[in-house]
């Protein structure tokens, strides 16, 4: 548990740690700044690789073998490092990150399944909710990484360090663990991998334009067509398909479709958070350097002990007090952000972030639990990698409506203030507006949360008994 564990850990950093060191990767390239925008799909290749990666890659571990697929993983993980460490340009740089993004997008989903199967029931839901947890933190500190080793060993050695800290966990998991039994009965449907890789693949584009001028509004039109017709076509090949990539028809059970929207809804407002707390610190409370990031790692420890308590508490309120309970505090705490003033005392901050940052991975154990104990016989890892899947879907979907929705709020009512008095602007009615734009997403993630509150209100209070012993060997 202890290497599957820092294997998702090092894996979640490579989703993020990049961030501090883009300009770089630009200066070493000779991109100038402003074509900043070319270097974004460093980022959000990653994203979107990790996105299409996780249910193909579970459903080949419920097939080949959750140990099998985990070690493979991470060897592809490492490769893909050693490749980007080595890139020559942009283009294979990007190339490279899109290989590693298959090996990481295998190692949380199937990290859990071998969680799910190994422990005990009594011990299952902390193992689930420490699994997650390990996941989201890595993903937050890994800017902290990036500049710690960025600055020591450059943005190359950032890459050459996976392979440094993935060679240990590897071997620890080929000496530590056993494989189990796998059913051979099983295939893997490929033709409904490559519809789901091609419809995300649109739907990323269209909600993400990087480019430095805005596209044609018909482009973004015909992207979400393609993204719909060939989701579509996907889900009609997924109903047909007698063994599928996803199993469409477990959409069926209530429970694991409300554990689904409620993962969807928690990534818009996480990402929400995310975003606007350190440039709320940068720009209104006039912290540099280190500062916005240093308020926003005060969030992120509350959240990984969130998600410890989590894990605690499933076992003793059940699923849907303890997923009620920590949506609940989320949505307060993003209330809360919403009311600070522009420049909040340091107890009002830390008591605010202590809520919400609790409350977003509180749920995590309940939800996973959930997906692990309703999934169909064979489909842990699968299941579980759908659940990522709306997690991250839900992330992208949050920084466009937070770009479009929330930029575009703010170019308005700066428009309207310059219109009024063009010549000696006020400063701090400037400031207002920008205080005012803050609190209005802040309002929307707050909003989303109790959304995803009164869902959680509709899971059962307790799981099956018979669900929690159900498969008991799937997956080596």
């Amino acid at each position: 548990m202890v290497a599957l564990g820092v294997g998702v850990f090092i894996g979640g950093f490579d989703q993020t740690f990049v961030v501090p060191v883009l300009s770089r990767i630009l200066d070493d390239f000779q991109i100038p700044i402003d074509e900043f925008g070319q270097a974004s799909w460093i980022i959000n290749g990653y994203l979107l690789g990790y996105a299409v990666a996780m249910p193909l890659m579970g459903r080949i571990a419920d097939v080949y073998g959750h140990l099998r697929v985990f070690v493979g993983g991470l060897l592809v993980f490492m490769g893909g490092s050693v490749l980007v460490a080595l890139a020559p340009n942009l283009p294979a740089l990007t190339a490279a990150r899109a290989l590693t993004a298959l090996g990481g997008g295998a190692l949380v989903p199937v990290a859990m399944a071998i969680t799910a199967d190994v422990l005990p029931e009594r011990q299952r839901p902390l193992g689930l909710s420490s699994v997650s947890v390990l996941d989201d933190t890595s993903s937050l500190l890994g800017p902290l990484w990036g500049t710690l080793i960025g600055v020591w060993l450059g943005w190359r050695g950032l890459f050459w360090m996976n392979l440094a800290l993935g060679l240990p966990i590897l071997l620890a998991v080929l000496l530590g663990a056993r494989a189990r039994p796998v059913a051979r009965l099983q295939r893997v449907d490929w033709t409904g991998g490559a519809l789901l890789t091609a419809g995300l693949t649109a739907l990323a584009f269209a909600l993400a334009d990087t480019g430095a001028r805005p596209r044609p509004p018909w482009e973004t039109a015909a992207l979400y067509l393609a993204a719909a017709l060939v989701l579509g076509i996907f889900v009609w090949w997924e109903l047909r398909d007698r063994q599928p990539l996803v199993d469409l028809r477990a959409f069926r059970d209530a429970q694991l479709s409300l554990a689904y929207g409620a993962f969807l809804l928690q990534g818009g407002a996480l990402i929400t958070a995310l975003v606007n707390i350190p440039l709320i610190a940068e720009v209104l409370w006039g912290r540099s350097g280190a500062g916005p990031g240093l308020v926003l790692m005060r969030m992120v420890l509350f959240m990984l002990a969130g998600g410890l308590l989590g894990g605690v508490l499933v076992r003793k309120l059940g699923v849907r007090l303890t997923a009620l309970a920590g949506f609940a505090l989320a949505t307060a705490g993003l209330l809360l952000m919403r009311a600070w003033p522009e420049a909040p005392g340091q107890l009002r901050v830390w008591l605010t972030l202590a809520v919400a940052g609790a409350g977003f991975t509180l749920p995590d154990a309940a939800l996973y639990l959930v997906v692990m104990e309703r999934a169909a016989p064979g489909r842990r890892a699968s299941a579980t990698a759908l659940l990522q899947v709306f997690q991250t879907m839900g992330m992208l979907i949050g920084m466009a409506l937070l770009a479009s929705q929330g930029l575009g709020r703010f170019g308005q009512r700066a428009s309207a203030l310059f219109a009024a008095n063009p010549v000696d602007t006020d400063p701090e009615r400037y400031r207002a507006i920008i205080h005012q734009t803050f609190g209005d997403t802040f309002a929307a993630a707050a909003g989303v949360m109790l959304l995803a509150t009164i869902l959680s209100a509709f899971l059962a209070r307790r799981l099956r008994r018979d669900a929690a012993t159900a498969a008991p060997g799937d997956g080596g």
